[in-house]
């Protein structure tokens, strides 16, 4: 019996958590996390829900990593989803480093509470400011960053957050992506998914 209820008040205890964060998942606007970021000054979130929040910058060998990514440019909206796809995975093996959270594992229940984990929040706040440094940089020719993005509330399964961006168009009208890194361990490439098969509850399984 009391092992039961110390089971419940665990679920509990998790699904307020995870409540609490989904609120205002999808804002990027706080004191303490720089709405627009570049190279020499951006934000990084871990410690689950953005509770630790680290100023960074990087230097000109660790940019230039990331910058090669794009080399050559791409020539279709395709080609340069597998460029974003490495050079977010190559900005969280440089952060990693630099926030000890280079042993981040996929997903968050097995892990949680581990240290150096991240959850979706701090992974969707992550990656929508490593878009916007790519954007702001000139890099992306083919799509721009999105805000944060949520689905589930609990109404129709888990919540549960992701970075975000669109191809350009004439008009905007272009087919938008989820840019979601939660499902994997610190440093492996994104999945970018489309957003409406995401929204409807897509995972790695699928």
């Amino acid at each position: 019996m009391k092992s039961d209820k110390k089971t419940f008040y665990y679920l509990l205890t998790l699904v307020l958590l995870l409540f609490s964060n989904m609120i205002n998942a999808d804002t990027f606007v706080r004191d303490d996390i720089i709405t627009s970021p570049d190279v020499t000054h951006f934000s990084m979130c871990h410690n689950q829900g953005c509770k630790t929040v680290e100023q960074l910058s990087l230097s000109n060998t660790e940019w230039q990593k990331i910058q090669a990514h794009f080399l050559p440019e791409a020539e279709t909206p395709e080609a340069e989803r597998l460029q974003i796809a490495d050079a977010i995975a190559e900005f969280e093996q440089i952060v990693g480093i630099k926030t000890d959270t280079t042993h981040d594992k996929a997903g968050l229940f097995e892990s949680m509470g581990s240290y150096g984990q991240l959850d979706c929040i701090d992974e969707s706040t992550n990656t929508t400011t490593y878009l916007l440094i790519l954007h702001k940089q000139g890099l992306l020719k083919w799509h721009e960053p999105m805000d944060h993005v949520t689905r589930g509330f609990f109404i129709f399964g888990w919540p549960h957050s992701s970075g975000a961006m669109r191809e350009v168009l004439p008009l905007n009208m272009g087919a938008e992506f989820a840019v979601d890194s939660w499902f994997e361990d610190n440093g492996v490439r994104p999945h970018i998914i489309s957003l409406s098969l995401w929204r409807n509850g897509w995972t790695p399984d699928d």
